[in-house]
């Protein structure tokens, strides 16, 4: 460990913070038992205070300091009162690759969202997403879903871990304010069923257009991956089955563009008022 005037910057890679933080950015069991996950970059951090997410501790390097924003940053933290650790830009980079030029990284407390309190009858909006497994497209999810509206999101068997690194980051902030949860099959069609909510099902060969539905009820919008799509269960179990209008010679679009398109008529519907607006 060597000493930068008063304050001391971890140069180890087998300094027990740094091997903690390299454990949950790579093992999705720990991330689940500990409820703690890994977000790195100058955006994300600004918007974890601003949120006034829950952190655990903070990695900091040495160019966080070379900007404005950055400097502000540390500051943010110190009024936090979030434990810092300073290391240098190679021991964050053995955590994750790239957080090293950002010179932030986070470890950041995972809030409990049971599918039970997302799924019940006052909710409006929910996304359920099946089979998405790419942690990118699975973050830019959350991402819209928070912007357009959606009061949660569900992930079903065969997704990313939306609290991996790669999913946070395309995310830019989503987790930090948008309730998650995950579930199988059938307890997310038996609690539809209780809570008398309209499943609303992603489907190429659905017989209907988005704007033929009425978003407006409390709705489950139910999404697969590009490939396989939805499951017959989920496909049987929906009252309706929508398609997007393409063009012809054109069999599907990208799994997070449906899903704006999806959300963004439901939004339409609902004269894009979210929440306290």
């Amino acid at each position: 460990m060597r000493r930068a005037g008063d304050e001391r910057t971890v140069d180890s890679p087998q300094n027990r913070a740094v091997k903690r933080a390299r454990a949950l950015e790579r093992n999705k069991s720990l991330r689940e038992r500990d409820a703690v996950y890994v977000a790195w970059g100058l955006h994300l951090a600004q918007e974890a205070l601003r949120t006034r997410a829950p952190l655990h501790q903070a990695f900091v390097g040495p160019h966080l300091q070379e900007s404005r924003e950055g400097r502000d940053v540390l500051r943010g933290l110190s009024r936090a009162g979030v434990p810092v650790l300073r290391a240098t830009t190679r021991i964050l980079e053995t955590i994750v690759e790239g957080s090293g030029d950002q010179g932030i990284l986070i470890l950041c407390a995972r809030p409990e969202h049971p599918p039970s309190r997302l799924l019940h009858s006052a909710v409006s909006l929910v996304l359920a997403v099946h089979g998405v497994q790419d942690p990118g497209n699975l973050g830019s999810i959350l991402r819209s879903a928070g912007a357009l509206g959606a009061s949660g999101v569900i992930t079903l068997p065969g997704c990313a871990d939306p609290f991996g690194s790669r999913a946070v980051r395309a995310a830019m902030g989503a987790q930090f304010v948008l309730p998650i949860a995950a579930t199988d099959m059938g307890e997310l069609l038996a609690l539809a069923r209780a809570a008398r909510l309209q499943l609303v099902a992603a489907d190429p060969h659905g017989p209907d257009a988005p704007h033929h539905v009425d978003l407006t009820l409390p709705t489950i919008l139910l999404l697969g991956s590009e490939g396989g799509g939805l499951p017959a269960g989920l496909l049987e179990a929906a009252q309706r089955r929508v398609r997007i209008p393409m063009t012809r010679g054109v069999e599907s679009m990208n799994v997070h563009a449906a899903a704006v398109g999806f959300l963004y008529e439901a939004a339409r519907q609902r004269g894009f008022r979210y929440g306290a607006d």
